[in-house]
């Protein structure tokens, strides 16, 4: 069920650099593309190592259009980290449910640390890019934007491991 969206999702995600970019477009475009093709395989035969390759299509297709369009800091950035980080967690639960109705608290559990891990990624992200670009930031704004990270990824880790637990 949750497969669709996620592959829906994805092709967004591929689309972005491919149509931001203005060297080597077909390539950066052919490498999402093959990425998006073996997530979808992986979740039409339920192999979660292809999930694992796709999502690193993806980011192969990203880190090639960044390199290519060097310069400024990418703002989107935190925004393509959060919607990866839900796509992976859409294509993953939907190879692992085996058929049988979840309960509704786990269902909403689990909704709940999706959407948690989502934004705490797409705010720690907006964070570091914040503080990354500021380059009188200083000792102090620094070590608050690290302390911020290891509080966000803390949080992460508590909310998964909690949805992960109940399961």
């Amino acid at each position: 069920m949750a497969g669709l969206p996620a592959v829906a999702l994805l092709a967004g995600l591929a689309l972005y650099p491919a149509l931001a970019g203005d060297r080597l477009t077909s390539v950066v475009a052919g490498i999402g593309a093959a990425g998006l093709l073996v997530f979808a395989v992986g979740l039409a035969g339920r192999w979660p190592l292809l999930l694992a390759w796709g999502l690193t299509g993806f980011g192969a297709e990203y880190a090639l259009f960044l390199r290519l369009r060097g310069g400024a800091v990418e703002a989107r950035a935190p925004f393509l980290a959060a919607v990866l980080l839900l796509v992976a967690e859409l294509g993953f639960e939907s190879i692992s449910a085996d058929g049988t109705a979840s309960e509704r608290e786990l269902v909403v559990r689990t909704a709940l640390a999706t959407a948690a891990a989502v934004t705490v990624t797409a705010f720690a992200g907006g964070l570091l890019l914040l503080l990354g670009s500021s380059a009188n930031s200083g000792l102090v704004l620094e070590g608050v934007g690290v302390a911020a990270t290891v509080a966000a990824v803390a949080l992460v880790v508590r909310v998964g491991s909690r949805a992960r637990a109940s399961s």
